[in-house]
């Protein structure tokens, strides 16, 4: 159920335990002691925030929502008394004044249509990525979405639950709402320095992902090699898969790597998956639709593939794929009248398409518009033609490019050549003169200074990166995989999760 309401608009109903601000120093004061940048919110627009102490634990949260020079703060009715001191404690001589308005019933509106069924009494913001909408307004007419539904969805997407029942006072780096509501570059508040320190080095040491396996499991502790790596909170269905909510040790969050571990002494296997799941975009929820509509077309379920097609084109406009797809498929119905008026559109959407106009001449013929198809045809020819020539200017505007890096290249060489000159083993001169050798495609070169490096330094991740594409461009694939996976151990363990994860990428691929 929940694609009806990721592509179309759903509501629930929330409380929350309101204060409002009011006072000369409001947006200050909130500047220096939440997380998020309160410049960044918009008058009658909402956002997620969180309060720490000056050692980063997290002491409540509230969706702040801005109403002229006033601001609320709705925060779970389970979190309002430690909300209320926590503002006060800070408090001292700015004008703010603290107004407990109390427990409120909340709509809760999202989705890409919810707008459409909303008025102007709301504050517009974001919930589980989707665009969203909160008003005190009961009478809204879209479907509500049911209470394990909506639990779902937040656990799918990693979001703080409405209640509070869940809340732990930890480093906030360790949890999901740091992602949701902390501003990376904002200026200082109470726990912002170690906040920092932890984000800019290795990480949390737990930090929580999805773990998608198709065993069935409960929540707790899990282990590996009788060492407790992680702890698993929520376990959902989706999509004919298991997603366990846990917070993983920081030597195994990297995405798409295959986790082996103990649960109740029995072994599991997961795939890791970073938040959120389910992405809330209109262009991606698109591109769903659109593979859903192919496979339903390659499969014959046309009034399926149709729906699919037609979704995913209201989603997004621009989705050149979709018309063409779904212009082909209302041909060969012989829907002629309908593929032409999508082929207009395709042409609107892509003016370079050359398959536009050669389907829509197509179509014509069999309509019997000899004339209107031969134009079609002409048209087909002349895009045809500047697409050649687009490509041309392309293929030069590359040559130019790699001439100039070839030149960048020399000079790096030169540059790293007389280092080695002083110090073979030297692991900066050896990683660059390997990396330049891999983007040439020297591989045995690149194999021979990229050993070195790893030789010297057994923890120069990106060292690992590039000679398990040196293996696998000479051909070596056994010794690639068996450098990659050596190689994500190495980054996981320092936090290295960027060549961590595209060493997991290529091993995908291999």
């Amino acid at each position: 159920m929940l694609e009806t309401y990721r592509y179309s608009a759903g509501k629930f109903p929330v409380s929350f335990f309101n204060f409002k601000l009011t006072g000369e120093d409001v947006f200050a004061f909130l500047q220096n002691q939440s997380t998020f940048n309160f410049d960044l919110l918009t008058n009658k627009g909402f956002h997620l925030t969180s309060f720490l102490d000056p050692q980063g634990r997290i002491e409540f949260y509230a969706w702040a929502l801005k109403m002229d020079a006033d601001v609320y703060l709705l925060t779970p009715q389970l979190l309002k008394d430690q909300a209320r001191a926590r503002l006060e404690r800070f408090l001292i001589s700015e004008d703010v004044n603290i107004q407990e308005i109390g427990l409120e019933e909340w709509t809760v509106t999202l989705g890409p249509k919810a707008h459409v069924f909303i008025g102007e009494d709301c504050f517009a913001g974001e919930i589980f990525e989707e665009k969203a909408y909160l008003t005190k307004s009961q009478k809204i007419n879209l479907p509500e979405i049911k209470p394990e539904e909506i639990e779902g969805w937040r656990c799918l997407n990693g979001w703080p639950d409405f209640i509070g029942k869940e809340f732990s006072a930890e480093i906030i780096n360790n949890l999901r709402i740091y992602d949701l509501s902390v501003s990376i570059n904002k200026g200082c508040y109470p726990g912002q320095e170690t906040v920092s320190k932890i984000a800019t080095r290795r990480g949390a040491a737990y930090s929580p992902v999805l773990l998608k396996t198709n065993t069935l499991t409960t929540t707790g502790s899990i282990y590996s090699f009788e060492k407790k790596i992680g702890e698993i909170k929520h376990v959902n269905n989706w999509r004919g898969h298991y997603y366990l909510s846990a917070k993983l040790l920081r030597d195994f969050r990297v995405e798409n790597m295959e986790v082996t571990f103990t649960k109740d002494d029995k072994e599991l296997k997961a795939i890791v998956t970073y938040y959120p799941l389910l992405p809330g975009s209109s262009a991606e929820k698109a591109l769903e639709l659109y593979y859903s509509a192919s496979d339903f077309f390659r499969h014959d379920q046309l009034d399926q593939a149709e729906a699919s097609f037609k979704q995913a084109i209201e989603l997004d406009p621009a989705l050149a794929d979709a018309y063409e797809s779904l212009g082909v498929m209302l041909g060969r119905q012989e829907r002629f009248h309908e593929a032409i008026d999508l082929m207009d559109h395709l042409t609107k959407v892509d003016p370079s398409s050359v398959l536009a106009h050669t389907n829509k001449s197509l179509y014509l013929m069999r309509l019997g518009k000899i004339e209107e198809a031969e134009q079609e045809k002409s048209l087909a020819t002349v895009k045809s033609f500047q697409k050649f020539g687009d490509e041309a200017k392309l293929k030069q505007k590359i040559a130019d490019e790699k001439e100039k890096q070839d030149q960048e290249w020399v000079k790096r060489e030169s540059m790293y050549r007389q280092v080695l000159e002083i110090d073979e083993e030297d692991t900066l001169a050896n990683f660059g003169l390997g990396s330049i050798e891999v983007e040439r495609q020297n591989w045995d070169a690149a194999i021979k200074h990229l050993q070195k490096v790893i030789l010297a330094d057994v923890n120069y991740s990106v060292a690992y990166l590039a000679l398990g594409k040196a293996f696998k461009g000479s051909g070596q694939k056994e010794k690639a995989e068996s450098i990659w996976r050596e190689g994500i151990i190495v980054a996981a363990k320092r936090g290295d999760l960027m060549p961590a994860n595209q060493m997991q990428f290529e091993l995908q691929n291999l």
